[in-house]
Order: structure tokens, then C-alpha cells, then sequence
């Protein structure tokens, strides 16, 4: 893949996602017009006496992190930097020092100095988006804008529909015995107490009692308290209002950007040298439709617990996905330009620095997260046979203390219980529960069929390679592909699903508040899901040569399993958005029929 097509699917990435926050602000805005309050917290108010200042305030920020690449973009083709073409210019490693920039900014210089990305974001889009534009042909353009707000529009919905977060959250919380959907309200107010107390005392805590320490993923709160300084809102009104403008289009941008660098690292062949994103139809449909979903959302969710929409919802599962994938970009990156001689003369900074730090981002950020990361790191250095290599040691040496570290003081928390039991008043409940997850919360019946769908993006890269290989290579073995390191993307994406899958089948894993528990099991098979789609949409301009090839049988297996998913993908569009509609009309109802709510 040339440099300018890899420019121009790089903001392609910024303009969809660039799209997705201005159609979250523009939600935001219109969710909260009529319900305007003047209570106050502490000494601001708990929103803000005007609603669309937060609002826009937070759209700046995601902009110009968005964005941040094209920045440098602009600057690198100025000067001819020696060092363009290596990881320490990659796009995604970009888009981390772009938030690094943000929270940096908060904390030195707080909001006086939000004036300034006001500017810059603004001049940068819109040079982004006319150069991106008059890059491809202009209907191309025009449908891929079209597509991106219809999509913007279905994960808006879902994200305000599920009443986790909301613009609203005042009055949810006033309405809140007469409003069954509005779930988890105390996860907002416990992780804002949580922030407020870094920013008063510089310290994770709950504040109660004192300041005990809570050293469980605290690291999105110090990222969190950062961007509120620079806001200048208050916790609450970030988690409401600024998170989702700002951070679920970042964990795209990291999705697709790592999909690119997978693209690339995969590069064998001039296959990829006229690939044109925007136009891509195969590309974005399988990112809508893992994202919306094949099976009927309900019967999904609750019959299945195939929960792949937390990325949205939870705040540091957002967070620890978009670092991994930023994370592994990073690697690819990396692994691309190892070649080069800038990145043979620096490569300890990358492997004793950058590694462990990442490492510990991600750990304090979502303990989950950073088990499959290591076991990622773990299997790499072994298969690779790194170990005879000393810098490389030395860096294994560093991330294994540090992922001991992390797991020790985490689990000091998550793990509460002294002995190997865990008692819930009269029942005991062992740690050690052999296919707890399934025998839980499945039917036997069910299980292979729970298995499949948790799995299904993965298994569908896998056999779509293992046919593309045999397509090739007619005489072609497992094993001398294992040999020859040509099967490693495989591997890789293999060793995220049973890593995703074991802790579940093997422990009944906290919290322990109740005798069976599926959300801790979901945070670590979920993550799987996005490596099997990154991997799959990266490897489409291969695999559409082997459906040309096989078009009849593609046409036999394929079609009608297509024309059912398509029904289930359409019918998920129509509901959630019907349903976070309904959502939004019974609180505007009760608040017409309670217009002194205030004064409770």
C-alpha cells in the first residue's frame, strides 16, 4: 500500500469518525432543549447554565484529536522529517500523543487555554475534509458522508437509549422509580467521586472515610480528570455529556487505524496499491454489521449474553480497548519499519519505554484488558524466539514486572476473599469453577451455538484465510505455514479468542456480589470479537480475489445466511433507534405531567 493511499484511508478514518462526534454533539444538543435547570452543586452548576457550550466544547476536543495525524501530516510533508515512515509517526502512535497533548494541556493550563483548540480544530477539518474530498470521486464522497451519519445515528441511539449515560441524567435520576431503563446511575456518581477526589487530593479514592486508596483501573479517571480541567465542567457533566463526543469515536479511529496497519504489515503484492477506503462497501458493512449486530439484539443480549456494544457503554473497557488497539497498531507499525535505520538506532526506546509503558496504561485502565495483552507479548517472544536477542529480554524483563505489579495491586482489590472459597451469607462458591460461564448462564444445548457467535468474526477471518491459502497453494501444509511464520496473523487472532474464552471457563471470576456473575467474563471474551473484524477487514482485498474465483459456491453458501443476517441487522437498526425515541417521549411525558420537578 503506497503512502498516498494510506494518507488518503487515514483520513478517511478522521472524517467518518469526525462525523460520528458532530452527530453525538448535535444528539446531545437537541436530547437536552427544553429541559433546562438551574441546580447547583458545589460551587458550578451540575451542567452549566448554558447547554451548548460543554457540548461544543467537547466536539473541539474530539476534532483536534481526531484529527491530531493530519496535523502532523501537513508538517511532515513541509520538512521531509527523517524519521517519517516509522512507528514514531504511525497514526496511531500520533493519536496518543494528540491525547497526551489534551490531558497535558488540562493539567497545566486548565480552561484558559481552550480558546486556543478552538482554532486549531476547526482550521484542521476543514483543510482535512477538503482535501479528503477532492481526493476520490465526489459520489463516492457524498454516500460515504450519508452512510456515516446513518451509522452515527444508530450508535448514538444505542449509546443514549441504554440510559447508562445521558444528557438527562438530572432528571433521570429525579424520575428514576418511574423509570425502569435508566440503569447503573450510581456508576456515574461513584466514578465521579472518584475524579474529584484525584483532582482535589491527587489521589484515587472514593472519599469516604477518609481518602482510602482505590487502586483498582483508576487509570481512566486520571485521564478523565485531566480533560475535565481543560473542559472546565464538572465529573458528572463529562460522563453525560463529553465522553461519549469525545471517546467512542477515538475507539473507532483506534479500530480502524489498527486495520490499516495490519493491512499494511500484511502487504505482499501490488493487491492494495488502488485501494480506495471510502468506497470500500465490504470494508465499512462488516464494521456496521459487528457493530449492530447478526443476531436479534434482544435474544442476543439476554438469552446469549453477547454483550458487543460494552465498548460504548463502560468508560474504561472504551478506554482499554482504544489503547490496545492503538498499542498493537503501534507493534505493526514497528515491525513494518524495522528496516529502516532510524528505527534500528532507537529501537530500545520503543522496546524498554514505550512497551512497558503501554503495558501499564492499559493495565490501570481495565485489568482484562492487559491479561490478554500480556499473553499476546508472552506468545510473541516465544514464537518469534526473541529471547536471543538481549534488548528484547530486557524488555520482557520489565513488562513481566510490571504486569505482576499491576495484577498484584488490582487484585488485592478484585479478589477480596482470603481462602479459595467465597461465601454469599449461607453458600459457598468455589474460585476454581470449571466452565462456570457456560453452566451458569447456558443451556447445554445452547453452548456450542454461544460459542460460535462470541467467536464468529474470528472464525470467519480463519476460514476465509485457510481457504485463501489452500486457493494458492494446493500442496499447502499447516504445519510448514507454522514453520515459516505465514500463519501468524492466524495465531494471533486464535490465541485472543481461547485467552478471551479460558478465564471463564476456568474461574468464577468477581465481583462476588452475587453467587453467578457473566459482565467480568464478557470484559475479557469480548475483546477478541474486535481482533477478528480488524483482521478480516484488513485482509478483504485478498479475500475478494478468492470469491471471484468461487463465485457459484459462494453464491450456494453465502447468500442465504446473508439475506437472514440482513433481516436481523435491519430490524436491530430500526429498534434500538425506536427504542431510545420511546425512551426520550415517556420522560418528556413525565416531566409534562410533573412541571415542578425541580422543586423535588
Amino acid at each position: 500500500m503506497t503512502n498516498t493511499h494510506q494518507n488518503d484511508a487515514s483520513k478517511t478514518v478522521a472524517v467518518f469518525c469526525s462525523i460520528m462526534a458532530v452527530v453525538f454533539a448535535l444528539v446531545c444538543y437537541l436530547i437536552q432543549q427544553g429541559y433546562l435547570f438551574q441546580l447547583e452543586i458545589d460551587s458550578s452548576h451540575f451542567y452549566g447554565k448554558h447547554f451548548f457550550s460543554p457540548i461544543l466544547n467537547a466536539l473541539v476536543l474530539s476534532i483536534f484529536l481526531l484529527n491530531f495525524p493530519q496535523a502532523y501530516r501537513i508538517v511532515e510533508n513541509k520538512f521531509h522529517f527523517s524519521f517519517r515512515n516509522t512507528w514514531i509517526t504511525s497514526d496511531v502512535t500520533l493519536s496518543l500523543v494528540g491525547l497526551m497533548i489534551l490531558i497535558m494541556a488540562g493539567k497545566i493550563f486548565s480552561f484558559y487555554i481552550l480558546h486556543v483548540f478552538y482554532l486549531m480544530s476547526f482550521l484542521l477539518f476543514a483543510y482535512v475534509f477538503y482535501s479528503w474530498f477532492k481526493g476520490s470521486n465526489h459520489t463516492h464522497s457524498y454516500l460515504f458522508i450519508a452512510m456515516s451519519v446513518l451509522f452515527s445515528l444508530w450508535i448514538t441511539s444505542h449509546f443514549y437509549g441504554y440510559w447508562m449515560k445521558h444528557p438527562l441524567y438530572f432528571e433521570g435520576l429525579i424520575f428514576f422509580e418511574k423509570i425502569p431503563f435508566f440503569k447503573a446511575f450510581k456508576d456515574v456518581l461513584f466514578h465521579s467521586a472518584i475524579i474529584n477526589m484525584i483532582q482535589v487530593h491527587g489521589v484515587p479514592s472514593t472519599g469516604l472515610n477518609g481518602i482510602p486508596s482505590f487502586s483498582y483501573h483508576f487509570g481512566s479517571h486520571w485521564i478523565f480528570a485531566g480533560l475535565i480541567n481543560l473542559l472546565g465542567t464538572s465529573a458528572t457533566a463529562f460522563y453525560n455529556i463529553a465522553f461519549a463526543i469525545i471517546f467512542i469515536p477515538f475507539w473507532f479511529s483506534s479500530l480502524l487505524l489498527l486495520a490499516i496497519n495490519i493491512k499494511k504489515w500484511r502487504k505482499n503484492s501490488e493487491l492494495f496499491e488502488g485501494w480506495c477506503l471510502r468506497s470500500d462497501v465490504k470494508f465499512w458493512l462488516i464494521v456496521f454489521v459487528a457493530n449492530i449486530g447478526l443476531l436479534y439484539y434482544p435474544f442476543a443480549h439476554d438469552r446469549m449474553f453477547l454483550y458487543w456494544n460494552l465498548h460504548i457503554h463502560l468508560a474504561s473497557m472504551t478506554l482499554s480497548q482504544t489503547f490496545s488497539f492503538l498499542f498493537l497498531g503501534m507493534l505493526l507499525s514497528f515491525a513494518v519499519s524495522h528496516n529502516h535505520a532510524l528505527t534500528q538506532k532507537i529501537q530500545w526506546s520503543f522496546l524498554l519505554l514505550v512497551l512497558p509503558f503501554m503495558v501499564a496504561l492499559i493495565g490501570f485502565t481495565k485489568l482484562t484488558t492487559v491479561f490478554l495483552i500480556l499473553a499476546l507479548l508472552l506468545y510473541l517472544f516465544i514464537r518469534l524466539k526473541l529471547y536471543k536477542i538481549v534488548v528484547y529480554n530486557l524488555s520482557f524483563l520489565i513488562i513481566s514486572g510490571m504486569g505482576i505489579t499491576i495484577f498484584l495491586i488490582s487484585l488485592s482489590i478484585a479478589f477480596s476473599a482470603k481462602t479459595n472459597s467465597i461465601e454469599f451469607g449461607s453458600q459457598t462458591a468455589s474460585i476454581i469453577y470449571p466452565l462456570h460461564f457456560l453452566r451458569t448462564w447456558l443451556h447445554p444445548s445452547m453452548w456450542l451455538v454461544f460459542l460460535f457467535f462470541c467467536c464468529f468474526w474470528s472464525i470467519l477471518f480463519i476460514t476465509l484465510r485457510f481457504w485463501y491459502e489452500k486457493s494458492i497453494n494446493h500442496s499447502f501444509q499447516l504445519n510448514t505455514l507454522f514453520i515459516d511464520k505465514k500463519w501468524l496473523d492466524v495465531e494471533i487472532v486464535m490465541l485472543f479468542c481461547i485467552a478471551g474464552l479460558l478465564p471463564g471457563m476456568i474461574f468464577h471470576l468477581p465481583p462476588y456480589n452475587q453467587i453467578t456473575s457473566a459482565t467480568s467474563n464478557v470484559y475479557f471474551f469480548e475483546f477478541q470479537n474486535w481482533i477478528g473484524v480488524s483482521f478480516l477487514i484488513a485482509s478483504l482485498s485478498q479475500f475478494n480475489l478468492l470469491i471471484k474465483k468461487n463465485k457459484k459456491l459462494v453464491f450456494i453458501l453465502l447468500i442465504p445466511p446473508m439475506i437472514i443476517a440482513s433481516y436481523f441487522v435491519i430490524n436491530n437498526y430500526i429498534l434500538i433507534i425506536r427504542d431510545s425515541y420511546q425512551k426520550e417521549l415517556h420522560l418528556s411525558q413525565l416531566i409534562k405531567n410533573n412541571p415542578n420537578y425541580l422543586s423535588t
